[in-house]
């Protein structure tokens, strides 16, 4: 009996309050929906597109210089200066004024693209070069970023983001590192913009806006660049001296790729 009499004055409650019911539970559902994208939308970097096209193909058969599936990270400088050769700028830069001169024509050109700070990597103190690499680098640095975090969010740590020490080199800016660094090598594949190095000794965190170094992240760059290596998309070494990752992008040759396997990956930059 007294089971039925609140029954009987829920539904006349419902009955009575039928629009205002709905718009309270619609408000809610609403707030839900919000909270929900907004979480996503931090999980997960916003991307635009650029008009810039990158091919991709099988690698193990179509790239512009030939390389082996392996997964170790000990491609020597010979093996990444070939790749470098056939993947980057056509014209190494002798000296920076020169080099200044042409980056706003080679960046028009789609030769080159400008590296910035963005969700995916921070860029360190580029002191002996220059923020630019091929269109192609770009989007395998993007690619990286992204499998980096996303081996870090299964840990909760995507607060990291992996940092590059090193791009775009003139002759110029690689004597002046020759004098200080004995290591560094003569004939440097960064010449042409289709070499990086990232460090895996220390990470830039977003959410104190330091770098510092941690042991989850630079497991997730070891596997991510093994990865990465496994699959054709880069050919890398890991130096010890310098503690980065020295890696030179892998081209699909359109030219040896059937017309009717060729795909294209649109270059997404922020």
């Amino acid at each position: 009996m007294y089971l039925r009499k609140i029954i009987n004055q829920l539904l006349y409650f419902l009955k009575t309050y039928k629009i205002t019911f709905i718009v309270v539970i619609t408000i809610i559902l609403s707030g839900i929906l919000t909270i929900i994208l907004i979480h996503k939308n931090k999980s997960i970097p916003s991307i635009t597109y650029n008009n810039l096209e990158v091919v991709d193909c099988n690698r193990l058969l179509y790239a512009t210089v030939p390389v082996m599936s392996q997964r170790k990270l000990n491609d020597d400088n010979d093996t990444q200066l070939l790749h470098a050769q056939a993947n980057g700028l056509e014209k190494i830069y002798i000296t920076n004024q020169a080099f200044i001169a042409d980056s706003t024509m080679l960046l028009n050109q789609n030769k080159l693209v400008r590296l910035k700070n963005n969700p995916l990597y921070h860029l360190k103190n580029l002191t002996h070069s220059y923020p630019y690499v091929t269109p192609e680098m770009a989007q395998l640095l993007s690619d990286i970023g992204l499998m980096f975090r996303q081996k870090l969010r299964e840990k909760d740590k995507d607060h990291y983001r992996i940092l590059i020490t090193s791009a775009l080199r003139t002759t110029e800016t690689q004597h002046n590192l020759l004098i200080r660094n004995r290591n560094a090598h003569s004939q440097s594949t960064h010449l042409y913009g289709a070499t990086v190095d990232v460090t895996y000794k220390e990470f830039y965190n977003t959410k104190t806006d330091k770098t510092e170094q941690n042991i989850y992240p630079t497991e997730a760059l070891r596997e991510t660049m093994l990865d990465f290596r496994e699959q054709c998309r880069l050919v890398a070494v890991r130096e010890w001296r310098q503690e980065c990752y020295h890696f030179t992008v892998v081209n699909c040759d359109p030219a040896k790729i059937p017309q009717d396997s060729i795909s294209y990956v649109p270059l997404y930059l922020y």
